[in-house]
């Protein structure tokens, strides 16, 4: 199971938190649950936590974190109720989060990750430059350019290649990790069907960087990368990567893995949708100071008429 659908990384999310004591809920137990695969008792200790102190912005994000992995899992072993409940309890901590502090971009970073594995390329987009526009105003991170490349990436999904080459040149300036400028640019090179360029970054890659052959979105490979055969297989087999790249499989002759949703899931989806749109709105109406964008939802399709 892959952690993180896009690049979206540990870097940009993790917080330094003290590793003092060696039980309870203490960070030092949350990791050992996370590290032996037990994501439910990393989510106890952590609801304890934040049942402890409702404000704590970096439990909430961290439990987000938990949540989503859960919901993925789920997802996986197709327990589509169980996805729904763990992503609806991810969504919520991260809404805690922006309203317990609504100028940090990092909940709208988190915002971006799951609105992309959900599929919605546009909301993904909207929160990511979100994030971004946060951070110029407010934090200026020193790694602020993982900003910059996460909307690379949601860029060449797509099919913005011009708008991905600039994020990605800004990225790289700012001081994203290397391994996903490297991914990116290996994706936005396949997508325009340059496949010298393509074969050419992908070789320089694993020649400068393990990291790059050896995970993928942020999570392990079971066996590292060795050919961009093997980058193109590991793309289309991901429901994350290969449904936004479907015409580079197909060249490539790599089958494309999508995600399968029953029509109540979907529904479901929706709502959660609508429910992060009406909070946004709430939390920054009234908060004049800050500017985010909140992308409109679509109008609901009209009800087909009954067939005879």
């Amino acid at each position: 199971m892959s952690r993180i659908p896009l690049v979206l990384l540990a870097a940009l999310l993790a917080t330094p938190f003290a590793l003092s004591g060696c039980g309870g809920t203490s960070q030092y137990a949350v990791q050992n649950d996370i590290k032996a695969g037990n994501l439910e008792g990393a989510a106890q200790k952590l609801e304890q936590r934040r049942d402890g102190d409702p404000d704590d912005f970096d439990t909430r994000l961290e439990l987000a974190d938990v949540y989503y992995q859960l919901a993925r899992k789920s997802l996986d072993e197709n327990n589509q109720q169980a996805y729904v409940s763990y992503l609806a309890k991810a969504q919520a901590e991260i809404l805690e989060a922006v309203r317990i502090d609504p100028t940090s971009p990092r909940p709208h970073t988190w915002l971006g990750i799951i609105t992309a594995y959900q599929g919605d390329l546009n909301a993904s987009e909207t929160s990511f430059k979100n994030a971004l526009r946060l951070n110029l105003r407010e934090r200026m991170e020193l790694r602020g350019g993982t900003y910059y490349s996460n909307i690379a990436h949601i860029s060449v999904y797509q099919g913005k290649l011009g708008d991905a080459r600039r994020y990605l040149d800004k990225g790289s300036k700012m001081g994203a990790p290397q391994d996903e400028i490297d991914r990116i640019s290996v994706l936005a090179a396949w997508k325009s069907n340059d496949m010298v360029e393509a074969r050419d970054i992908f070789n320089n890659a694993v020649t400068l960087n393990p990291a790059f052959a050896q995970t993928w979105d942020g999570a392990p490979l079971p066996k590292a990368m060795q050919t961009f055969d093997d980058f193109a297989a590991t793309c289309c087999s991901n429901p994350t990567c290969g449904p936004y790249m479907e015409g580079a499989c197909k060249r490539s002759k790599q089958a494309v893995a999508k995600r399968t949703l029953d029509v109540d899931t979907v529904s479901e989806e929706r709502k959660l949708e609508i429910e992060r749109q009406q909070k946004l709105r709430e939390i920054y109406k009234r908060r004049k100071d800050v500017e985010i964008t909140v992308e409109d939802s679509p109008a609901p399709a009209a009800a087909k008429p009954p067939t005879k």
